[in-house]
């Protein structure tokens, strides 16, 4: 493009000059040359960059794997890598190629179990019709936190296809195999689990029928970074068993807590140092203080800490209770209104663990309205016992619910410490920069899109070969990479001075999983574009071609004819 445009220039510089010494003529020279040299920029463009026609549009329709050849209509029919096609099927490397081939292209049909990620790249723009076929049996999802830390609980979640007769196990790392749980009449499944420390972590799904004969196993390979290290202060107006758990917890994983505990008047149990002065609240994410410790602040004390609010710490306030009318009008007059609720007082928290049980647990019936108020923390039901809103640049929230200590004393210390660490983490004082972002499903020879905050990335494969990755702004303003994985395994993404695992199945594992990822994808792509009646393509060069060519003739020869009559 930018030769084009400097080849334009050139030649419209020697077309003005020679218009300008045609112009120092009179007669017919001045008004033929002057109008060659006008002309001839414009139909050299012409020529590099012919104009758009319109033409019939027509159909092509694309084999994928799982697809066989199909006639009828006026649909053209290529074949993909991997799909099985008969005799007199044109087959193509990939959509881009056949798009190439099909100019006046103005819908898409596919067949099978739809496009991958760089043919679903090529397809953008286009009208597209796809109907994907029933899934295998199997694990068709899988879903857990994107950002894994150290120190907090989790939920490893999917989805089973046909999933009647079915039963799953979970395996985790140095453990055997739990017994087979069935999932749901949906085939949602779901298993809390716990990440201790940071580690490249290999969980192991086992799919079985009826009978007991194994349909699939998938591994699952999880990345536990390292836990951001917030700092927390813990404030009670007396002691409260469900605050030593939650100590016990943000201690085990890796957070710095300073806390105060009062048992009398004068007299309190002190870590650290618990303090509301505003120098100890700037080095602070998050405060966590009950209603009593609340109430036995000073007026100077909640202006400092609501100051510290306004410039990014998280304040969270445990009620054991039903609020006092007072306390109610502080928070309504902080943008959180607090009400009766008519809800039962026992309760059971979202999260199963893999026997599908979990702890009752008690809260103080109240609701949380208010401008920009949103749940923190859920019921099995969707209903908050939490809420939170965003004051400055931190956070203020309200907890309702009290005797969590009792999911750790019923073995279920994942259940509680990914309630807290999920709260606490969107109470905590906001992070700088975003880390960089991988797909948490990716397969080898298959595109993927990397982005991070820096605009330098480049992949560490298994193997130990660094490849560099050309990059540009995305949507988000964040800088992206595309990366064709060569080998599975564990790879590196290199985001400037950040760095990111993760991991690449190989090309025939989890089949059912990979298929329905394609099929999602692509069905995302159908329907969002009608089918145009007319394609527009590039028109013809070789008029404009000739056009030029006299143009430039023609100024050539008046260019002869003025160096003859000086001489």
């Amino acid at each position: 493009m930018n030769a084009a445009i400097a080849v334009i220039a050139l030649l419209a510089v020697a077309a003005l000059a020679g218009l300008a010494e045609a112009l120092r003529r009179t007669g017919w020279r001045r008004w033929i040359g002057a109008g060659a040299a006008l002309t001839a920029p414009a139909l050299l463009y012409f020529v590099l960059f012919p104009p758009l026609q319109q033409i019939p549009g027509r159909t092509l329709r694309v084999l994928t794997p799982g697809a066989a050849a199909t006639t009828g209509d006026d649909a053209r029919t290529v074949a993909l890598p991997g799909s099985t096609a008969t005799a007199g099927v044109e087959r193509v490397p990939d959509l881009a190629t056949a798009l190439r081939r099909h100019p006046d292209t103005a819908s898409i049909d596919v067949v099978g179990q739809g496009l991958g990620a760089a043919d679903r790249d090529a397809a953008r723009g286009h009208a597209l019709r796809f109907d994907a076929p029933p899934l295998p049996r199997g694990i068709v999802a899988l879903e857990w936190p994107g950002d894994l830390r150290a120190g907090h609980g989790f939920t490893l979640s999917g989805t089973l296809a046909q999933p009647d007769g079915l039963r799953i196990a979970l395996r985790e790392p140095g453990s055997a195999r739990q017994e087979p749980v069935a999932p749901g009449a949906d085939g949602r499944f779901a298993f809390a689990l716990f990440a201790p420390r940071a580690a490249e972590v290999a969980y192991e799904l086992t799919v079985v029928d009826a009978a007991g004969t194994e349909v699939e196993r998938v591994a699952v390979p999880v990345e536990v970074r390292d836990g951001t290290r917030l700092r927390l202060q813990l404030l009670a107006g007396g002691p409260d068993p469900d605050l030593k758990y939650l100590q016990r917890w943000a201690l085990d994983a890796g957070h710095t807590v300073d806390a105060r505990i009062a048992l009398s008047r004068g007299l309190a149990q002190q870590r650290g140092t618990a303090t509301t002065e505003a120098g100890t609240l700037a080095e602070t994410d998050v405060v966590v203080i009950d209603e009593r410790a609340w109430t036995q602040l000073d007026k100077a004390a909640r202006a400092r800490l609501l100051a510290a609010v306004d410039q990014g710490l998280g304040l969270l306030l445990r009620l054991g209770g039903t609020p006092s009318a007072a306390l109610v009008a502080e928070w309504r007059a902080l943008g959180i209104d607090l009400a009766n609720a008519d809800v039962p007082a026992t309760l059971r928290i979202a999260g199963e663990t893999a026997d599908g049980a979990t702890a009752a647990l008690q809260r103080v019936p109240l609701r949380a309205t208010g401008d920009g108020v949103v749940a923190l923390a859920q019921d099995r039901d969707g209903t908050a016992v939490a809420a939170v809103r965003n004051r400055g640049q931190g956070r203020l929230g309200v907890w309702w619910l009290y005797d969590t200590r009792t999911l750790t004393l019923s073995g279920q210390a994942p259940l509680h410490d990914a309630l807290w660490s999920r709260a606490l983490d969107r109470l905590a004082r906001p992070r700088q920069t975003a880390p960089p972002s991988v797909p948490a499903q990716s397969w080898q020879f298959e595109r993927i899109a990397l982005c991070a905050e820096a605009d330098t990335l480049s992949v560490v494969a298994p193997s130990g070969a660094d490849h560099a990755l050309l990059t540009r702004r995305g949507s988000d303003a964040r800088w992206c990479g595309g990366y064709w994985p060569r080998e599975s395994g564990w790879h590196t993404l290199r985001a400037g001075t950040s760095e990111r695992r993760f991991y690449v199945r190989a090309a025939d594992d989890a089949v059912a999983l990979h298929q329905a990822a394609d099929a999602a994808a692509t069905r995302a792509l159908a329907g969002n574009k009608p089918a145009p009646a007319a394609a527009h393509i590039a028109g013809p060069r070789w008029p404009w071609f000739v056009a030029w060519l006299m143009a430039a003739t023609l100024l050539w020869w008046l260019q002869r004819s003025a160096v003859r009559t000086q001489s």
